[in-house]
């Protein structure tokens, strides 16, 4: 469920917020039973306890795992990287193509630049900012982050399906090869 999982790493503290509320203000600290140093009632608050949000929040959990909701994000993630590894063959823009599930993002970089020590091109942030206007006005909305603010990146819900996650790509390819021939 969670990309730590992945590599082996088992952490003291985990906090998860946004989605596991089921579309209503939850967050969740999990720590290991031993980092419990607080006396009964030193961590209470006002703003504490939404019964109607913790419910969301249990459903949304039980509907995961009902569902297989984590392999079906895998497969899907797998689908998205794919897509995107084909566009890259065509699409001398596209650098590195990366993430894990559904958390994917797609690095642009100026290719008519020579390549540093590391046999990469230098980022492009100005086409991933530009990409990123082309998809929204096509209606697709996607992330620009990085290092350099380069990579454009895909974080649907976890229950896309195939069509959709093909749909997107689709928008995606047309909006890169218009921010390209822009320039």
């Amino acid at each position: 469920m969670f990309a730590f999982e992945h590599a082996g790493i088992v952490p003291d503290v985990l906090v998860l917020s946004k989605a596991i509320g089921g579309s209503l203000p939850l967050s969740v600290v999990i720590y290991n039973k031993e980092l419990d140093l607080w006396s009964p009632g030193a961590h209470i608050g006002t703003f504490r306890g939404n019964q109607m949000a913790m419910a969301a929040g249990t459903a949304t959990l039980k509907y995961m795992k009902e569902t297989n909701l984590v392999e079906h994000a895998a497969k899907m993630g797998e689908i998205l990287k794919d897509i995107l590894k084909d566009l890259q063959k065509d699409i001398k823009q596209i650098g590195d193509v990366r993430g894990r599930g559904l958390m994917v993002g797609v690095e642009m970089i100026n290719h008519e630049e020579p390549q540093n020590a590391n046999g990469s091109h230098p980022a492009d942030s100005q086409l991933a900012s530009a990409i990123q206007q082309e998809c929204f006005q096509r209606g697709l909305i996607l992330e620009v982050g990085g290092r350099h603010g380069s990579v454009v990146r895909f974080l649907p819900p976890l229950i896309v399906t195939e069509s959709q996650l093909r749909e997107a790509t689709a928008i995606f390819e047309q909006a890169v090869r218009a921010a390209v021939a822009r320039g």
